[in-house]
């Protein structure tokens, strides 16, 4: 297949799923997804002959080989596995060329997943949107249902384009609030209140990473983002990042106080581990879970490692990547891991143990057309006079405050 060619019927594909997208629905087997899946057709979703092998190596690997193996077919059944081909290989150098400075990890792999993508003219869904934001020419979604029915270009690198129209899917989904960023519980909480108070209106959230909330916003697929990324020249919390990613696009943006939280270490119960701080994550007994790349979680430990000297790679754990903080408590609790960084309150909702190190701004970036409309104007009057009831619910979920609640920090 010639690089200029487009693929033929027989390989054409207008989806193909990742490796962390396959893990994330082999891990989670979210509900919500259903309809997207019976709206697709036969041979619409693909999955790289790549991603299948890593999956096959994962299931032997494991506790239990002979389970997850039937589990690894009946999850392969409904999608047509694709060869990594020549048309392929000869895509790999340019998406070389455009990946820029990340290093390590899985970030080979993702190359050639990309470039298959390419060849095959397909949507990337991922549960790392941000992973892949350099590629210009590639189609890349979050791990939502969105991500199948409305398939978007993702142009992170490229010349800064016209604004779009809000998105279909945002017109159509009428009382529908789209959040799409870091995960947070007070998030979930403030979705519950809002329903409460009108059952027309829903907050429909994606785990993406705060880098991969910004992302949507740049692609106008969302009416909000939780993001808590901190800029290491300024102490600032997320008014660089708005610069880099959004401002240059022709994006306005509030950036609207939500809650300051505490981040720490989610370890077991009694700290059997006698786990103390981040240079304990080193040690060669301990087994840690990481965040995805892009996640503010993420980024702020790989800043915590410089600022120490420690290398990534001497921590067992480092490339097992969760999507949100509830994931990496649960990894915990099941005794897949001895810690991870993560905020109190996914600590406490497992009973488990926690060990405060650090208190972050969690903030709402949203763009200004959204800020001023009536869908959000409910959001907002909670958020501007929050009742004492939904702060007693903030307060019970463990290690938040609230006093810059509904404030407007900036206007980028």
């Amino acid at each position: 297949m010639s690089l200029n060619n487009p693929p033929s019927a027989e390989n054409s594909a207008r989806f193909l799923f990742d490796t962390s997208y396959c893990l994330y629905l082999i891990r989670t087997r979210p509900r919500q997804l259903l309809p997207a899946f019976t709206a697709l057709n036969p041979g619409d979703a693909a999955v790289s002959a790549l991603t299948v092998a890593v999956l096959q190596a994962r299931a032997e690997k494991s506790r239990n080989p002979a389970q997850n193996r039937l589990a690894l077919e009946r999850f392969l059944l409904p999608l047509r596995v694709v060869d990594f081909d020549a048309g392929a290989a000869q895509r790999l150098g340019q998406v070389i060329s455009w990946w820029g400075g990340q290093r390590g990890g899985d970030v080979g792999l993702a190359q050639m997943l990309a470039a298959q993508a390419l060849c095959l003219d397909a949507t990337l869904v991922t549960a790392e949107p941000a992973l892949y934001a350099a590629i210009p020419d590639l189609r890349v979604n979050g791990p939502d249902a969105a991500a199948l029915l409305e398939p978007t270009q993702a142009d992170a690198a490229s010349s800064p384009p016209a604004l779009p129209d809000v998105r279909p899917a945002l017109r159509r989904a009428r009382g529908a609030i789209v959040a799409v960023g870091s995960h947070d519980m007070t998030l979930d909480l403030l979705g519950d209140y809002l329903h409460a108070r009108d059952p027309n209106i829903t907050l429909v959230s994606a785990h993406v990473g705060s880098l991969g909330g910004l992302l949507a916003l740049q692609r106008n697929e969302a009416h909000l983002a939780g993001s808590h990324l901190f800029d290491e020249d300024t102490g600032d919390y997320n008014v660089g990042a708005i610069r880099r990613v959004l401002t240059p696009y022709g994006r306005h943006v509030v950036l609207l106080g939500f809650v300051d939280r505490r981040q720490g270490l989610i370890i077991a119960p009694g700290n059997p581990k006698n786990i103390t701080g981040i240079e304990d994550l080193a040690r060669p007994d301990i087994r840690y879970v990481n965040r995805q790349q892009g996640a503010g979680t993420r980024l702020l430990l790989d800043h915590e490692l410089r600022q120490r000297g420690l290398d990534a790679a001497r921590i067992r754990g480092y490339a097992r990547q969760e999507s949100s903080h509830a994931a990496v408590a649960a990894a915990v609790a099941g005794g897949d891991a001895d810690c991870g960084l993560g905020i109190q309150a996914a600590a406490h909702a497992q009973n488990l143990d926690f060990i405060p190190l650090f208190s972050e701004r969690y903030d709402l970036v949203i763009p200004v057309e959204h800020y001023a409309s009536e869908l959000l104007a409910p959001l907002l009057a909670l958020l501007r006079k929050p009742t004492p009831a939904f702060l007693r619910s903030v307060a019970a979920l463990g290690g938040y405050e609230t006093s810059r609640m509904g404030q407007v920090l900036a206007e980028l």
